[in-house]
């Protein structure tokens, strides 16, 4: 692999899942040692000998990571001192608290955050998280006014994770820092981004560079071809008739910590898309359905039954299952083995005399794997060494091989790239086309168009209004509908 980061321009990083993308971004940062004869320059010297984090990071590149590393029980202040410089009276003495908050207060003004350095992490939005987390990476940098201009700072995926809405004050931040001069290598699976704030694009395939060239003249589907290496289909609507179709999952005035008198309707077949701005609900109404989390107030039926789960496994048993919003921390079991993570929703089935039966499971699991697209080498390996992509797979297989009434889906395609959603988004479609019901709640609005039948937008912890059809479902009438436009 040979490619180039221009001095004070931003270039972006894509690829497919496992192409490459986090494995060059830990050889930068001396996590992962390069192949014998590799040369790394760093603006214009050659690196000599080993790199490691240590000398990464003299050498003045700065990572944020996807997972990035902030403690939530511990204030602003303190995650600073926790992984980098501090402030004591005497050596190893204790911080001195005010200077230490003066510090990280100088540090927090400089990327214009106006936060007290004593707020807990937990207390921010996951905007200001990804925020303070590139302030932090700055503050072992010298003070004087040409900071960034002297630094390059790494950004793996750094909102994917964040509202729609919330992502420009991410991006304002690093066009600030290109524009005063720093090195941005910014890696996204969102297309949109990359038009916005890229200079240049390299894209890897299987290791490899195979595209390096300016943004400027590319269109977004220029880019996802480039990505892909191949034209990406256009969405084409569902074309569905549920009019007579029966009634599977109905709640009538539910209500939560956020929701309020909630009342909905989804069809055998249908797929139902759920919208709205950070903090309208979204999210606790998958809860509330997937028996997560007891409603307040309100009842819900499935198939014309009084449904009151008083936990998930009281709602898989009646055929409703759901797939959480964070694959790596709710859905998957990072050092078990991708075969495990298939089938541990099922593990009875496989039980005969007391014993399990790990040739069925095996078999089992081969089978998943190859009916929901989970492109893995060996199925038995730890799934943490599959990419984003194939791990959401490999969640949603596990969740709709159990679901036979309703499939409930919190940020299904967040943080995978463009051929893994069309995959995802193809299972889904199967899915309802067997007769079953699909809840899908999202931020990304594209999501919706061309899978949904109809999408409720909510504000607030109620439905305040709803899209159906293709000629209404699109993102821009979803996004003026999700500010309030008429």
């Amino acid at each position: 692999m040979t490619t180039g980061f221009e001095r004070g321009k931003i270039t972006a990083l894509l690829g497919m899942n496992g192409s490459g993308k986090s494995t060059l971004i830990k050889v930068l940062a001396g996590i992962y040692r390069p192949d014998a004869g590799s040369r790394i320059t760093v603006a214009g010297r050659l690196v000599e000998g080993q790199l490691t984090p240590l000398r990464s990071h003299k050498l003045g590149m700065r990572f944020l990571h996807q997972e990035i590393g902030l403690v939530e029980a511990l204030t602003i202040s303190d995650n600073f001192a926790m992984v980098g410089r501090f402030k004591a009276r005497f050596a190893l003495g204790p911080i001195a608290q005010r200077e230490q908050d003066e510090f990280v207060a100088q540090i927090l003004h400089r990327f214009d955050l106006n936060v007290h350095p004593r707020t807990k992490v937990a207390d921010l939005s996951p905007t200001l998280r990804a925020m303070v987390g590139m302030a932090r990476a700055f503050q072992h940098s010298d003070d004087d006014e040409d900071v960034f201009a002297k630094n390059v700072l790494v950004l793996d995926e750094p909102t994917a994770t964040l509202p729609t809405e919330e992502v420009h004050a991410v991006m304002a931040t690093v066009e600030r820092l290109r524009d005063h001069g720093g090195t941005v290598i910014y890696v996204s699976h969102r297309t949109d981004e990359v038009k916005r704030l890229a200079d240049n694009l390299v894209v890897l395939r299987d290791g490899e560079v195979v595209v390096e060239e300016p943004v400027a003249k590319l269109q977004i589907p220029d880019i996802v071809s480039r990505v892909v290496g191949q034209a990406v289909a256009a969405k084409k609507p569902r074309d569905t008739d549920l009019g007579g179709a029966p009634v599977v999952l109905e709640a009538n005035n539910l209500c939560g910590t956020r929701l309020r008198d909630v009342n909905l309707q989804v069809r055998a077949g249908e797929i139902l898309g759920v919208a709205g701005l950070v903090g309208c609900g979204r999210s606790e109404l998958i809860r509330l359905l997937s028996g997560a989390q007891m409603p307040a107030k309100g009842t819900m039926k499935l198939g014309g039954q009084p449904y009151r789960p008083k936990h998930p496994g009281t709602a898989v048993s009646r055929g409703v299952v759901s797939v959480p919003q964070d694959r790596r921390v709710e859905g998957c079991v990072l050092g078990m083995a991708t075969t495990d993570n298939l089938t541990m929703g099922s593990l009875s089935d496989f039980f005969k005399g007391g014993l399990l039966r790990l040739k069925t499971e095996s078999l089992s699991a081969k089978g998943l794997a190859e009916t929901y697209l989970v492109k893995a080498g060996d199925i038995r390996s730890p799934i943490s060494t599959l990419s984003g992509g194939n791990q959401q797979k490999v969640v949603i297989a596990r969740a709709a091989s159990r679901a036979t009434e309703v499939l409930l889906l919190d940020e299904p395609t967040q943080g995978v790239d463009a051929l893994a959603k069309q995959e995802i988004w193809d299972i889904i479609r199967n899915f309802a086309a067997t007769g079953n019901a699909v809840i899908v709640a999202s931020t990304d609005l594209d999501e919706f168009v061309g899978l949904c039948d109809r999408v409720i937008i909510m504000d607030r912890g109620a439905i305040a209004a709803s899209a159906e059809g293709p000629e209404e479902i699109t993102e821009n009438k979803l996004a003026l509908l999700c500010v309030g436009g008429d």
